[in-house]
């Protein structure tokens, strides 16, 4: 007990910090660490800070990442995490298109800061499953650039005229195809460049998994789609959509690709 109220007190001395600072990036980021502390009891249904994945390109901010581990929450604990859910079952199940979850406030870093990586934690349990990646999202239920991970099949996206379509990939890797029942890590870029492009690039394991080489090299990149991709002005929320997908943690993050045009 002791130790858990040690945690208490040291994430109350940063909330407090960070609650100093009046721009909307340490807004946001006040507004996480204030969560930490709502969610230090159950670590199952709780907000962590994991460490930062330095970048080699000079506008990216080398910030911890925000993990949220979702796998014991029940609506109470989705609520305590800051987060809305729809049709979602415990260990944040769903079971069709209507089954979303997302974030209350925003949380996407700055566009100018390179934009954001979500590295989600999930399982696809039929052959017709598909799990959605909302980022720089608004509305009810949330919507903006996604990826859409599908059992069996390519990675898509929803591109600018709102149809979704397979993404390509570098020269040197496959396509990754998630299967049935397997639990998958995916490492997953929304990248804005300063020339004003948008790039989807993705990685089928951790983020900390990724070696220099692939993350420098775009031959290396598994999930890739440079043209056609949504602008990131909508919103700066989070969401996903569960349709047939157990997910059990996501984290937010600067993005991990090396590259930009």
């Amino acid at each position: 007990m002791s130790s858990i109220i040690i945690r208490i007190l040291f994430i109350g001395i940063f909330v407090f910090n960070c609650s100093l600072a009046t721009d909307k990036t340490n807004t946001s980021t006040s507004n996480l660490l204030s969560l930490l502390v709502a969610s230090t009891m159950n670590p199952n249904c709780g907000i962590t800070q994991t460490q930062a994945i330095p970048s080699n390109l000079t506008q990216v901010e080398s910030k911890a990442r925000v993990k949220y581990s979702v796998s014991a929450c029940e609506e109470a604990g989705f609520s305590n995490l800051g987060l809305t859910q729809s049709e979602i079952a415990k260990g944040a199940t769903g079971s069709s298109s209507n089954s979303t979850l997302s974030t209350n406030t925003d949380v996407m870093l700055a566009t100018s800061k390179g934009g954001t990586n979500i590295e989600v934690t999930f399982t696809l349990n039929s052959a017709s499953s598909s799990l959605d990646v909302i980022a720089y999202g608004t509305g009810t239920p949330t919507s903006g650039p996604t990826y859409r991970l599908l059992a069996g099949a390519q990675t898509q996206y929803k591109n600018a005229s709102g149809v979704y379509a397979n993404t390509g990939k570098g020269g040197s890797v496959s396509a990754p195809i998630p299967a049935v029942g397997t639990t998958y890590t995916y490492c997953l870029d929304f990248q804005s460049t300063p020339g004003g492009s948008r790039f989807l690039n993705g990685f089928n394991k951790p983020c900390s998994e990724l070696t220099e080489t692939e993350r420098g090299s775009m031959s290396y990149y598994p999930i890739m789609q440079m043209m056609n991709v949504p602008t990131y002005a909508g919103g700066n929320r989070l969401g996903f959509v569960l349709n047939g997908v157990t997910i059990t943690s996501f984290t937010i993050g600067s993005i991990v690709s090396n590259t930009e045009m």
